[in-house]
């Protein structure tokens, strides 16, 4: 286990917290707002100093839009590799396609840029985003809005924790009640049971052969949890399902295992505002315009 890290300016004393804090996912946003403006990968934006700028925009950007809105602190997790679960598991998260370099480039400037504008960043090689999202929404006070398009961090929903994700061209913002809409009456904390039956391709986490995501809900809202099922009697509208969970105890306790996010990594935690000064300076030297008027 490596050491855990949390990266806060000692030099900060303003406070603009009160309305809470928005956690960003910064590999999530950072892949969204790559492509989102990649449309021409030989004409992308770029500094005077030649490096690529185009995710790195959009990104602040979509950040100061939203942290306006909301009235929060805005605060940064970023994966620096695939965490202790690729030690317990070697498959993890294989089969995704390669970062394009133009995006990996700028993976270090948008924490330099972050740097310069003060706004805290987590990381390490141990732990994922999520799960430093998941210790910082256990542990801070005040409402929690997480900006992720990772539906591991649903597990994390509840009434003072909410997730604003994408749906076709808007962000939704899933709390509660709209996640037992769309998940048929299951809590948030069951998105990792109901993961844990069908796996999840893009973790490359394998689920139970031969059950979707309808055959998992009726076993969730049946049983509740995966441990219950698995100790349980099946009633006769659910025997279907009985060999093929018999079949994979143990891979599904071990998905459940995979997809539970940390919730009690020590952080240090400060109420933090942006410094102004500093984003306004970086993003001139990199020739990104338009950021005054979203501080203000």
């Amino acid at each position: 286990m490596g050491e855990q890290l949390s990266f806060f300016d000692e030099t900060e004393v303003t406070v603009q917290s009160s309305n809470g804090w928005l956690l960003i996912d910064g590999n999530n946003l950072m892949n969204r707002c790559y492509y989102a403006t990649a449309h021409d990968p030989n004409n992308l934006m770029k500094a005077p100093d030649g490096r690529y700028t185009n995710a790195v925009s959009l990104f602040i950007k979509m950040m100061l839009k939203l942290n306006q809105s909301l009235g929060t602190a805005p605060i940064v997790m970023f994966d620096e590799g695939k965490s202790y679960r690729k030690e317990i598991y070697p498959a993890y998260k294989d089969g995704r396609k390669e970062t394009p370099i133009e995006l990996k480039e700028q993976f270090p400037l948008i924490k330099e840029v972050l740097g310069h504008a003060e706004i805290p960043v987590y990381s390490n090689a141990e732990f994922e985003a999520d799960d430093f999202i998941a210790s910082f929404a256990e542990q801070a006070d005040g409402d929690i809005y997480i900006l992720s398009n990772d539906r591991d961090v649903f597990q994390l929903i509840n009434e003072r924790v909410t997730v604003i994700v994408r749906k076709g061209k808007e962000d939704v913002r899933m709390t509660p009640e709209l996640f037992q809409l769309e998940y048929a009456g299951l809590s948030p904390l069951q998105i990792v049971d109901l993961k844990s039956i069908t796996g999840d391709s893009v973790d490359n986490i394998p689920g139970i052969d031969g059950i979707g995501d309808k055959g998992a809900i009726k076993l969730i809202q049946h049983f509740g949890t995966i441990e219950k099922m698995l100790v349980s009697e099946f009633p006769t509208h659910l025997n279907r399902y009985k060999e093929k969970v018999a079949n994979s105890k143990e891979q599904t306790l071990f998905a459940k295992k995979l997809t539970t996010l940390h919730r009690d990594i020590p952080l240090n935690i400060k109420e933090v505002t942006i410094n102004s000064k500093g984003l306004l300076s970086i993003c001139n030297k990199l020739a990104i315009k338009n950021i005054d008027k979203l501080l203000y």
